[in-house]
């Protein structure tokens, strides 16, 4: 006797065109959470990175200091600028770019021009031929009296062309071309972002907006320049 097997019904039950927009509607939902962490994650990598390259930067100019009798690179246009002074000791070029930059900047950074103790420190006539990039004039990182809160590098806009940050050009560099927010998301206002400083005494960190100006401008050396805005002071 043959038996009768009985085939089962399959049954394939596929995804519901409503199920499937609900599917996709939580997917964007859950993605909208997670774009301003992710933004953020992004900005904070990048910052991160800046600052261990203004890390580095402090170290070359740190052993440049040591083997030239503590001083810095001098302010000239007739030789090799801090750039090409400090390369022996950064070697890789590309711990002068901040990747918040992109690939195609070439420097992100400048360094302290310390305008405000030359003008103290010079005659007249000394100072003005300072500001024409002459001479080989330098100073000493020990003449800093507040080393822990000097700044000796900070973030330039990427457009900007300037190597020193300047107080006597224009409103003052500290002002036209150190970008005090680069490091913020897209969304974010201006006065809600900061920078990374290399300080004289060879501490790097990440500064708010607006804080490296008040209530002291930490770019400033002297006693008669950093308490106020050097927009509003020139060499007697």
């Amino acid at each position: 006797m043959k038996g009768h097997y009985k085939a089962r019904s399959l049954t394939y039950h596929g995804f519901t065109l409503i199920e499937l927009l609900v599917v996709v509607a939580i997917i964007a939902i859950l993605a909208a959470m997670m774009s301003p962490a992710l933004s953020r994650a992004k900005v904070k990598a990048k910052q991160i990175s800046c600052l261990n390259n203004l890390r580095q930067l402090q170290m070359a100019l740190q052993m440049y200091a040591d083997d030239f009798n503590d001083h810095v690179p001098p302010r000239t246009s007739s030789g090799a600028n801090w750039i090409a002074k400090l390369q022996p000791y950064y070697q890789d070029r590309r711990v002068l770019v901040c990747p918040t930059d992109g690939p195609t900047a070439k420097r992100s950074f400048v360094i302290n021009g310390f305008n405000d103790w030359f003008a103290v420190h010079l005659s007249k006539e000394e100072f003005e031929e300072f500001r024409t990039w002459q001479g080989v004039r330098s100073m000493k990182l020990t003449a800093v009296p507040e080393p822990s809160n000097t700044i000796v590098f900070g973030e330039k806009f990427k457009d900007s062309p300037h190597n020193h940050m300047d107080f006597y050009q224009g409103d003052g560099n500290d002002f036209e071309e150190v970008n005090q927010s680069k490091h913020r998301a897209g969304n974010q206002s201006v006065e809600s972002g900061g920078s990374n400083y290399a300080f004289v005494d060879g501490s790097v960190r990440f500064m708010k907006y607006g804080t490296t100006m008040a209530p002291e401008n930490l770019w400033a050396v002297t006693e008669q320049w950093r308490p106020a805005s050097p927009m509003f002071q020139a060499p007697q």
